[in-house]
């Protein structure tokens, strides 16, 4: 029985590396039709479209013969290995848990599968979380808190509640979101500026006094009017965030991120330029925008679900038609990787848990992974998940977490 449970947590699948994450529901139909034929309750219909599945290609056949013979040994493997490693105590704490029946179930919905789809050296890892939320872990996920400062240079602390009057305008975040609203209709000559600052392992929602919402990531800085004047709305982003812009179409939005400005009327996009990277990458939802860079005078327009990407070091520019999701899920607390290196899926995760990565070996670094899971999972979790593809091991000490070589 035990098995069985380890069966329906962990189905190995040889996919496509090429498969994009739209195409998932797929690979995860295969992964519960090989669990349903080792417990022996396939239908017919089922039956039928397994087998289709193992003609399709030899590399299906061969794979499903290893699952169908030998279940038992993928299991004491994936035990051993656990237990070997350097989270022996959460492993226990898994066990029991597992033991007493708190696992997750496999089914055809896909809210509720959960597998590792495990691929060869070069191909892509497809993951979910197979793990209770409630294991413990000595690196947490990030949280929503950030600081902000004032005209006047005053600095207050969000993840607390604050109530701040700054001349006409009132400041609050008791909904947990930092909102400014104003009660005349009186416009402001001279605009004053406020600041927003979130750190690592940190996230936070505000809504500008025009009504302009905006999602910011960790690690991340803007600075905006606290109400606007009657000309161009204008903010300064630093890292990365998610803009929903309320319409006016006499006075443009404008995002100066970096060396890129957006400009919009009413859209909603996604803005990553952070400092330590190289490119600044502007994803559209919703709307049209205009992007321009101040440093080779660059300028496009994008449509619905288009992206541009500007390098700051060589100019070299890239606007491509992409899945919108996978650059915006941060904002509802999912991480989306798809066909992403290891080393810039580490750079993210570094970010969100306020950890230092540092790479034993250069080779990892290009190891390519696919997968959609929760930001607000312990760290342990998702590294455990990478590490079963017996590719890459982590070690962490404090906040300084080590990758290495296999």
């Amino acid at each position: 029985m035990f098995v069985t449970l380890f069966l329906r947590e962990t189905v190995i699948v040889h996919v496509n590396a090429k498969m994009k994450m739209k195409d998932l529901n797929s690979g995860f139909k295969i992964a519960d039709l090989i669990v349903k034929r080792l417990e022996d309750r396939l239908t017919d219909e089922e039956c039928q479209y397994l087998e289709e599945w193992k003609q399709a290609n030899e590399e299906n056949s061969i794979l499903f013969q290893k699952l169908s013979m030998n279940p038992e040994k993928q299991y004491l493997e994936r035990e051993s290995k656990l237990e070997k490693s350097n989270k022996k105590a959460n492993w226990d704490k898994i066990q029991a848990k597992i033991k007493k029946g708190k696992v997750r179930k496999l089914n055809m919905n896909f809210l509720k599968i959960a597998a590792v789809l495990i691929l060869t050296i070069g191909s892509t890892l497809f993951f979910s979380n197979l793990l209770d939320n409630n294991v413990s872990s000595v690196i947490n996920p990030g949280k929503q808190q950030a600081i902000l400062i004032t005209s006047d240079g005053e600095r207050y602390q969000l993840d607390e509640e604050v109530i701040i009057k700054e001349g006409d305008v009132f400041i609050s975040n008791k909904t947990q979101e930092l909102i400014y609203q104003k009660k005349s209709n009186i416009t402001k000559s001279q605009l004053t500026y406020n600041t927003i600052i979130i750190p690592k392992g940190g996230e936070y929602k505000l809504t500008l006094m025009d009504g302009t919402r905006i999602w910011l990531n960790s690690n991340s800085k803007l600075r905006f009017p606290s109400e606007f004047g009657s000309g161009i709305r204008k903010v300064e982003l630093k890292g990365e965030a998610f803009f929903e812009v309320a319409k006016d179409s006499v006075h443009p939005f404008v995002v100066n991120a970096n060396k890129a400005q957006v400009k919009v009327l009413g859209t909603s996009f996604n803005v990553n330029a952070y400092l330590d990277l190289n490119e600044i990458v502007t994803t559209l939802v919703e709307g049209k925008v205009e992007v321009s860079d101040t440093l080779f005078g660059n300028k496009v327009k994008l449509l619905p679900n288009e992206q541009y990407r500007f390098n700051k070091s060589n100019g070299k520019t890239l606007k491509q038609v992409v899945d919108t999701e996978i650059y915006t899920a941060w904002k509802d607390g999912r991480f989306v990787f798809e066909n992403e290196s290891l080393e810039d899926i580490m750079i993210r995760l570094s970010r969100w848990y306020n950890v230092e990565v540092s790479f034993l070996n250069e080779s990892v670094k290009e190891l390519r992974f696919s997968g959609d899971l929760t930001r607000y999972d312990n760290i342990d979790q998702i590294l455990e998940l990478i590490e079963v593809t017996q590719k890459v091991k982590f070690t962490i000490k404090d906040r300084a977490l080590w990758v290495e070589e296999v």
